[in-house]
């Protein structure tokens, strides 16, 4: 291909670029082609084996062209630019994956894409130890590996408190809802005071009222503001040098992390002063157990008891505000669907009862509702980029090189709404995880990754598809979700932020008994 015809498809290439995602017009076709020409001839001349992708504006990279979903201009990205995108955010080289792409990066290059990216924030949490956020080495594969067993430990014990503090929880959350005798109300600071009290309560142990605690109030006051913080974004992490000139907001995050230090670690105290090897009361007490047994090889290797059990917060994060919205979605989407509310109602009627709550035992015999567990999962795509990871070392993908410590991102959106996969992706559908038997189809689970996959995948898993299968069949076992007549329709608009939330809705409920 001459010169000449390379730089017209390259033109091409940019205005259909702006024109997808801006209103720049043509003055801003020219600004952007003019910033990167010279980059462009260079790759002409000399060839490249990076990935292909537009060109940003100078300093800030593709960040202004983005919009309020990201994940959703990235899909726009893909049709012109295929699987793997190369751009650029600020002065971090980025790439996006899309795809069957995401899976090969994640477990059969896992190693090489299992970094985090050293951002302010990320090196701030837990001084860079996190198991979120930490740095990929040996120390954090040590720590990944331990603070697994303490949570299976845990989840795996005879008398395993879980299962009775949700039902307790659900049980409370539907008492509160009576309250409103019928009329629509907005359910958000109930499931989130709910959701908050069950991750408190399995990580610090079991509570009269725990609604009254102090340190509960403390605990969600803190949560909130971490959450607001953190989705209102870190300029600092894109640009490092505007931390010389953002010093307030600086300081008002690092004065965050460490009233969530102080939180966490006064619980911690009290759990080592009381603490029985032979009576495992929650989390918090399996992880002092392990920590206990750390080697001086581990304390060779980067680990330390303090360490250990401050993965508590690790947990807090994956298991509060994640299931706190996904339940959210769960109401709102039974109520649009009043069919999927009935076929589980007729679910739990029959292998349930009304005589007693229903059981994680209950789960293999109710094939619909854990099918509906899956197509919520799936259609809310409530972490649509995950994430950040960045690349630990220069690694090939799909024909492409990625050097080391790039930045990137995992569109886990094109794999929950890829309609070659699913027909109508937009559909609220939990039929599609069925087999013609009533089976659920295993085939269908690994081809959307909700909690993620390979070295970095979520920690709370477990814990959130537990507390989901006893959400929905503990609220339809007692009542009804029904769309207010004064609301036309149900609409699946969100804020995007740390996680996909829904707009604020109303509800109302009617009660089966």
């Amino acid at each position: 291909m001459s010169t000449v015809a390379a730089l017209q498809m390259y033109w091409q290439d940019i205005y259909k670029y702006v024109q997808d995602t801006t209103t720049l017009g043509k003055a801003g076709v020219v600004f952007l082609a003019s910033a990167s020409i010279l980059t462009f001839l260079h790759r002409l001349m000399y060839g490249t084996k990076s990935p292909p992708g537009p060109w940003g504006l100078p300093i800030v990279g593709h960040l202004p062209f983005l919009g309020k979903t990201p994940y959703q201009t990235f899909m726009k990205m893909r049709k012109i630019y295929g699987d793997l995108i190369k751009l650029q955010f600020g002065a971090w080289p980025t790439v996006v994956i899309h795809g069957k792409l995401i899976k090969e990066a994640l477990c059969t290059k896992g190693d090489a894409f299992s970094g985090r990216p050293q951002f302010f924030s990320s090196v701030s949490v837990q001084n860079g130890k996190s198991l979120s956020f930490g740095k990929f080495d040996m120390s954090w594969k040590l720590h990944r590996r331990i603070a697994h067993k303490s949570f299976q430990a845990f989840a795996n014990a005879r008398k395993n408190p879980v299962e009775e503090i949700i039902c307790e929880e659900v049980s409370n959350i539907l008492k509160e809802f009576n309250g409103y005798n019928g009329q629509a109300f907005d359910p958000n600071d109930h499931i989130y005071i709910a959701m908050g009290s069950v991750i408190y309560q399995i990580c610090y142990g079991r509570k009269g009222n725990v609604r009254a605690d102090k340190d509960f109030c403390e605990y969600i006051l803190h949560t909130q503001d971490f959450s607001t913080f953190v989705t209102a974004g870190n300029p600092v992490d894109i640009f490092p040098w505007l931390r010389h000139f953002m010093t307030k907001r600086v300081n008002e995050f690092k004065d965050l992390l460490s009233r969530g230090h102080l939180i966490r670690r006064k619980r911690i105290q009290d759990h080592l002063e009381t603490f029985s090897a032979d009576y495992l009361r929650d989390v918090t007490d399996s992880l002092i157990k392990e920590s206990k047994r750390i080697t001086e090889t581990d304390k060779a290797n980067g680990m330390s008891e303090e360490r250990l059990q401050d993965t508590i917060g690790d947990l807090f994060a994956a298991g509060f505000d994640t299931v706190a919205t996904t339940t959210m979605w769960t109401i709102l989407l039974l109520a649009k669907t009043p069919r999927v509310q009935k076929k589980i109602q007729e679910e739990i009627d029959n292998v349930v009862g009304m005589s007693r709550h229903p059981t994680l035992a209950d789960r293999r015999n109710m094939t619909y509702t854990e099918a509906t567990v899956h197509e919520i999962l799936r259609i809310i795509n409530l972490t649509p980029l995950s994430l950040p990871h960045a690349t630990t070392e220069d690694v090939e993908l799909a024909g492409y090189t990625i050097k080391k410590d790039t930045l990137v991102f995992l569109n886990l959106f094109s794999l929950s709404h890829d309609p070659e996969v699913w027909g109508d992706p937009d559909v609220f559908r939990p039929e599609r995880f069925l087999k013609e038997d009533g089976q659920i189809d295993t085939r269908l689970l690994d081809t959307y990754l909700p909690f993620s996959a390979g070295r970095r995948k979520c920690l709370g898993e477990f814990l959130a598809r537990i507390e989901l299968f006893l959400i929905i069949s503990g609220f339809l076992q007692r009542c009804t979700f029904v769309k207010p007549k004064d609301v036309k329709e149900y609409t699946m608009g969100c804020k995007f932020g740390l996680n996909m939330k829904p707009l604020p809705y109303k509800v109302e409920i009617r009660y089966r008994i």
